[in-house]
Parts: structure tokens; sequence; C-alpha cells
């Protein structure tokens, strides 16, 4: 009602690796394709002109290029793979 043409989707850290802070990655497809379901049901009550869904893709709680801990510079907590395939699982379920 306010006139907006896009809608993002509160999935920001709908990843396996932020969701595995509450134990819910076994919920990460759902999370994520409900967000999409929900955001495109309400754009598509204003039909006067086309409304758009952004689903929203944050940074995991986790980076890949610097070290948690202080003693091991070297050590990461998650690597390239990790993050291509959680990224990968958010994305397909947006897209659904």
């Amino acid at each position: 009602e306010a006139g907006a043409d896009i809608v993002e989707t509160n999935t920001f850290s709908g990843t396996t690796i932020g969701m595995a802070d509450y134990y819910l990655e076994d919920l990460v497809y759902e999370l994520n394709f409900q967000s999409a379901k929900i955001a495109r049901e309400v754009a598509d009550e204003f039909t006067d002109k086309p409304r758009f869904v952004a689903g929203s893709i944050g940074p995991t709680n986790r980076t890949a290029s610097m070290s948690p801990d202080v003693n091991d510079p070297g050590f990461r907590a998650v690597n390239f793979d990790d993050l291509k395939i959680a990224y990968k699982q958010q994305v397909e379920a947006l897209i659904d």
C-alpha cells in the first residue's frame, strides 16, 4: 500500500551455516521457500503494475578469510565449498 515496487524476504541468514547456531539446518529450505512464497503472495495483491520479490542473501556468521582463533591464524571455520553448498541450498529454495 505504501507503493513499494520491490519487497524483500527476511532470509538474510537463512543458510545451513547460519541456522546451525539454532540447530535449524534441516529447516533451511522451508524457511527460505515459505519466506519467498509469502512475499510473492503479498506482492501479487497489488497488481496495478509489476511488483518484484528479492530474496535476501547475506553473509554467514563464519568467515573464510579470517581465523576466529587468534592462536591459530591459518584456521578457518568455513571453507569456500561449504559456503557454496550453503548458498546454493538457500538460492534454490528462494527460486522455487
